[in-house]
């Protein structure tokens, strides 16, 4: 792979009446390939560096439930998975491995979108490895708080937004490197796992591989929280739009959002990345989308969606993306 390579889609379908706005806030192929990064912070080094840090002191702590067949998987085994991390909270999710006690070959830690998830999904993990699938806090089912999510409960992209240290993203991210850690003690021998994610799991996974050595290799697909200036300036369905409601009277949030900014993160990552954007996104803008690509500071495949979060029915299609997954999985992402 060369350090930039592109395939996919060049235009995108006619969405606007189906979402009632146009998904492509205007932008093509080309527009898209030229959007960049925001302002950052002057101390976001330092800042992500303490949050390392703090990251690195906590002390490991994990419960791991009893092994069984994964349902529609065969020659996979499940476990329940909790393990302690920021904040002291406890974060829920699961484990996987190859039936048949052979040592994997390789491991990965697999991230989601902002509805959370209630089982895990190996669809993209290879035979021969091991993969934890966390739930990132405040997120169902494993990770719920108290007060965050659900119809009544504050929407976890405004939790602890009136301070950097406090917001949900930045421990989120914390969760996804504890969550390397933790499959790494389990399975002995590992070298470092390739991170999985989508929408908010895309976003989050940014910052995740923007710090450190945690991880040998990422997919990205749909990235939010790319800059954030752009993101929260347009219409969308997603968590952009209530943090679009929300700086209409507390534009000082702003700060913190910039400490959370994938594109921001995405020049510090110098893993191989193979990066999935759509042209057209009601609920991810794809001008940040596309902010996280083109920031993306090692080698990287981008792979162009024609459409993201398409939710199903007439006119979604998939368009090449497990093929450009299991390619690079298979030829870049070997650990």
């Amino acid at each position: 792979m060369n350090d930039r390579r592109r395939t996919g889609a060049t235009v995108a379908p006619p969405m606007a009446e189906r979402f009632g706005f146009d998904p492509t806030h205007g932008y093509t192929l080309g527009g898209l390939l030229e959007v960049g990064t925001p302002e950052e912070p002057r101390d976001f080094d330092a800042f992500w560096a303490g949050i390392a840090a703090e990251a690195d002191a906590i002390e490991l702590a994990i419960g791991v439930g009893a092994w069984s067949p994964l349902p529609d998987a065969p020659g996979v085994e499940v476990a329940d998975l909790q393990f302690r991390s920021l904040d002291g909270l406890w974060i829920g999710g699961w484990v996987t491995r190859p039936r048949g006690g052979a040592a994997p070959a390789r491991g990965f830690v697999v991230g989601h979108g902002y509805g959370g998830r209630d089982a895990p999904d190996v669809s993209d993990i290879p035979a021969d490895a091991v993969a934890v699938f966390p739930v990132a806090r405040g997120l169902p089912t494993r990770s719920e708080v108290e007060g965050v999510g659900g119809e009544t409960g504050l929407h976890h992209v405004l939790w602890g937004i009136r301070s950097p240290r406090e917001y949900s993203h930045i421990g989120s991210v914390v969760d996804t490197w504890i969550s390397a850690r933790v499959l790494r003690m389990l399975f002995p021998g590992l070298g470092a796992p390739v991170y999985i994610g989508g929408s908010f799991g895309g976003g989050i996974g940014t910052l995740a591989l923007a710090f450190g050595d945690r991880f040998s290799a990422g997919v990205l697909e749909v990235p939010s929280f790319g800059n954030h200036p752009l993101r929260v300036a347009v219409r969308s369905t997603g968590s952009a739009g209530v943090v679009r409601e929300y700086l209409v009277e507390h534009p000082e949030a702003m700060e913190t959002l910039r400490y959370a900014d994938a594109a921001t993160a995405a020049l510090r990552v110098s893993a191989p990345v193979l990066v999935l954007p759509a042209l057209a996104d009601p609920s991810v803008p794809p001008q940040g989308q596309f902010a996280v690509a083109n920031a993306l500071g090692g080698p990287t495949w981008v792979h162009v969606l024609p459409h993201g979060h398409c939710a199903g029915g007439d006119g979604c299609d998939a368009s090449g993306r497990e093929d450009a997954v299991a390619g690079f999985l298979a030829d870049f992402a070997r650990v």
